[in-house]
């Protein structure tokens, strides 16, 4: 019995550290690449997992998508600096977690900033990429707007799917506009969104 129980203490104690000192190296790394501070700390002493100079990132592995948003809002609120989340991605599980992730960013118009380290994620390329016959404007769509479902890809009018918002920005596409992103910092504190 004792045996057992000392095993099991030991998988505890092995197991526990696993995420915090990857989360630790993904910081170290990725943070001073952004031109960040890792680990800054605010004037009620709470700690910013990485500050930039427009940003407040804070580092979650794929399952705790959801308190990155709140930690992330928070620290935006406490910095004044952009809300931002790095979602650490170690299995198959955690790519489907980075997508709703980025569904529930666009749906409820948080303007977090989405990034992802550890597995190469390949994202879905379900951007449309709309360009307006008549004026030539240039506009994308996301899943969860408006004017989603209704915007079809032509590519005989140059219309075409992009794999992220950065690709289609550099293309030349401005971002559909019907609502505006909801910033922490207009709102006087932290309101839930979602």
């Amino acid at each position: 019995m004792k045996k057992i129980a000392l095993t099991f203490i030991i998988c505890l104690m092995a197991a526990a550290p696993v995420h915090a000192m990857q989360e630790a190296d993904y910081k170290k790394d990725w943070c001073p690449k952004h031109n960040g501070e890792v680990d800054y700390q605010t004037h009620d002493k709470s700690t910013v997992d990485c500050l930039t100079d427009t940003h407040a990132i804070e580092f979650e592995v794929g399952a705790n998508w959801n308190p990155a948003i709140r930690k992330s809002r928070s620290s935006s609120v406490k910095t004044g600096k952009e809300p931002g989340v790095v979602l650490i991605i170690e299995t198959e599980a955690d790519k489907k977690h980075l997508m709703t992730l980025r569904k529930i960013n666009e749906k409820r118009r948080l303007a977090i900033k989405i990034w992802s380290v550890g597995l190469d994620v390949e994202l879905p390329c379900d951007i449309k990429g709309d360009i307006n016959p008549q004026s030539g404007e240039k506009i994308y769509h996301h899943i969860g707007q408006q004017m989603y479902d209704a915007s079809v890809v032509n590519p005989r009018h140059g219309d075409t799917w992009f794999c992220s918002y950065e690709e289609a920005e550099e293309a030349g596409f401005k971002p559909f506009v019907k609502a505006k992103p909801v910033h922490p910092q207009t709102l006087g504190g932290i309101r839930e969104m979602y």
